[in-house]
């Protein structure tokens, strides 16, 4: 974990700095270590990319709203809609931020400690830009409903997303393929335990 303090309440980016560490995901995503250059990988840079994660907040409630009123479609019947959306965003806050705290555990036994600022760093951006970029599925849901198509389209964007993380920590890292799926593959596991955990606990089903 680098020096520093967290950061206070305005440490939100303006849109210009959210802008230019997209433009620097994006091109790690693409190939192109360059986009470390985009990117604030300073101690306050750190502190600073969990806001990435109110800036993922509006995309990320559009998916809580599909779910809920599309796929689900009980909250009418149930009546617990605080229940249902305080569920999704403790299960999406902890999904986020689980995969961060095992990797800076166990950084220095996988001799990552040097590459822990940018993989965070980066990883907290790279998953603010994927969810903006994939939001309109969300809205093409609620206005078609599940069906065959949607369901082929939603696994062909969960696998571009696995495939842009493996790149973007490849990059971002300097850390070989085979290495950068373990990690992808643990953010996703841990993900699933996130909603699982969540969902037993507040008994909401939310996959």
């Amino acid at each position: 974990m680098p020096a520093g303090s967290p950061p206070s309440p305005d440490f939100l980016p303006s849109l210009p700095e959210i802008a230019r560490y997209f433009t620097g995901a994006a091109r790690l995503m693409a190939g192109h270590r360059d986009g470390l250059d985009r990117l604030d990988l300073s101690a306050d840079g750190f502190w600073r990319s969990f806001a990435a994660i109110l800036v993922a907040l509006p995309p990320t409630i559009l998916s809580w709203l599909e779910f809920e009123r599309v796929e689900r479609a009980g909250l009418a019947a149930g009546g617990h809609e605080t229940t249902a959306y305080a569920a999704h965003a403790l299960a999406d806050l902890t999904a986020w931020l689980l995969p961060i705290l095992v990797m800076m555990v166990a950084a220095r036994h996988l001799g990552f400690t040097r590459k822990i600022v940018p993989f965070v760093i980066a990883t907290n951006w790279g998953g603010a830009l994927l969810t903006w970029a994939f939001s309109p599925f969300f809205l093409l849901l609620m206005f078609t409903g599940p069906n065959a198509a949607m369901q082929l389209l939603g696994i062909l964007i969960s696998a571009a997303s696995i495939v842009l993380t493996v790149r973007l920590i490849v990059q971002a890292t300097g850390s070989d393929v085979p290495f950068s799926i373990a990690i992808v593959t643990m953010m996703v596991i841990s993900s699933l335990l996130s909603y699982g955990a969540v969902s037993d606990l507040l008994q909401v089903p939310l996959v």
